[in-house]
């Protein structure tokens, strides 16, 4: 799991605190070894899935990079693919991270720095370049999604990022604020452990909590509201198009907001354990419900490497073709409705995808399955997954 808890087990412990012996005695059993082991195999899983095995149907990645300006540029369909692959990326490092810690606590003892006044250098490296590991790259992921929300908002509006931007920004973010947090904590001596005064501790660790959950509570904050302006500009969007709201724009629009919702749903789920362990942790530390502390790291352990198996599930193409099938009809009004519909896709820009392009531009994602809007009985709108 990525906290910044662990990361002060990776301290030096000459001074043997109370609370925090109790709490790395639970930390390094065996129970909680296993548990961190299985959820990340899954959490890797999910990312190979993502990264190397799914696989999209219409144009492939080279169909759809275009010459713009003289420089090749993706569509804003695949820059959304591309940002789940490197948010699946980010993922399968960090499993990859607590597979690797978890295995070599369980079968290489004493990996922990010991509760003694020896030297125990080689643990307190170790166990520190691990957690910086794993918390940089679950960072990561936090700026990866936060990236995709960024992403389906401005392509919504007619703008859009090029995918270099967003590396630049998750990247260089997450090693500056790691890098701050994991260089006030261990150095010059790596000895947090030893503080007296609480001024001291504020100083000394509570600088790591605030550049981890930072991020963290930053995307539990904006991702919602991202994702909310989208439900409205879909919305406006698909009264605009068809001057109406029947049933198969409240469909789709109901495809939206439950995908909006899952995604939100699933980062909650995976990170809200995190945030209540820091919160108790600081509120509570001489008072400690150990119980309730260790109940929390167990759900940690298994929501933290999921996030990788559970991405899979919301960061999908759904196949909206059941919901568009509508029905023959006689009806005179209706008749209207399907030519007006016709029409509109073929001389407006699709949905969800950037107002100002040229004419060649336009024509060429018209042809792509996932920006066609009219309900046909063959024809399935793949343009609600936005990936």
């Amino acid at each position: 799991m990525a906290d910044p808890t662990i990361q002060t087990f990776c301290c030096h412990n000459r001074i043997r605190s109370p609370p925090a012996i109790k709490l790395m005695s639970e930390f390094d059993t065996d129970g909680y070894i296993v548990v961190c082991l299985v959820s990340s195999v899954f959490g890797i899983a999910g990312a190979i899935y993502q990264i190397w095995i799914r696989h999209e149907d219409g144009p492939s990645y080279h169909a759809v990079r275009r010459v713009r300006g003289g420089m090749l540029t993706l569509s804003s369909q695949n820059i959304g693919r591309q940002i789940i692959v490197w948010l699946a990326v980010a993922d399968l490092c960090a499993s990859f991270g607590v597979f690797l810690r978890s295995a070599l606590w369980k079968y290489i003892k004493n990996v922990l720095p010991p509760d003694s006044d020896v030297d125990d250098t080689t643990n307190v490296i170790f166990c520190a370049v691990s957690s910086a590991w794993i918390q940089y790259f679950y960072m990561c992921t936090w700026l990866w999604t936060l990236c995709y929300a960024i992403n389906v908002r401005r392509q919504l509006g007619g703008a859009r990022y090029a995918l270099r931007t967003y590396h630049y920004y998750v990247w260089s973010i997450s090693a500056v604020l790691t890098g701050i947090g994991v260089t006030v904590l261990y150095v010059p001596d790596a000895d947090c452990h030893n503080v007296h005064e609480m001024a001291t501790a504020y100083m000394r660790i509570l600088p790591n909590y605030v550049m981890t959950y930072g991020p963290m509570i930053a995307v539990m904050i904006v991702n919602p509201v991202m994702y909310y302006q989208a439900s409205r500009e879909v919305d406006r969007q698909l009264v605009a198009r068809f001057s109406q709201m029947s049933n198969t724009e409240r469909d789709l629009m109901a495809k939206f907001k439950l995908k909006f919702s899952l995604i939100n749903l699933v980062f909650y789920v995976c990170w809200l354990p995190n945030l209540v362990n820091g919160i108790v942790l600081w509120t509570m530390w001489y008072n400690l419900p150990y119980a309730m502390v260790v109940t929390v790291w167990y759900i940690m352990a298994i929501t933290n490497p999921l996030q990788a198996f559970m991405n899979t599930l919301v960061y999908q193409k759904w196949n909206c073709r059941w919901r568009l099938r509508r029905q023959a009809s006689t009806d005179s009004n209706a008749d209207v409705r399907r030519r007006n519909r016709a029409s509109v896709v073929s001389e407006g820009t699709p949905l969800l995808q950037p107002k100002a392009e040229s004419p060649s531009t336009s024509s060429q994602q018209l042809h792509q399955p996932s920006v066609d809007l009219m309900p046909s009985p063959t024809r399935s709108i793949n343009s609600c997954t936005l990936v």
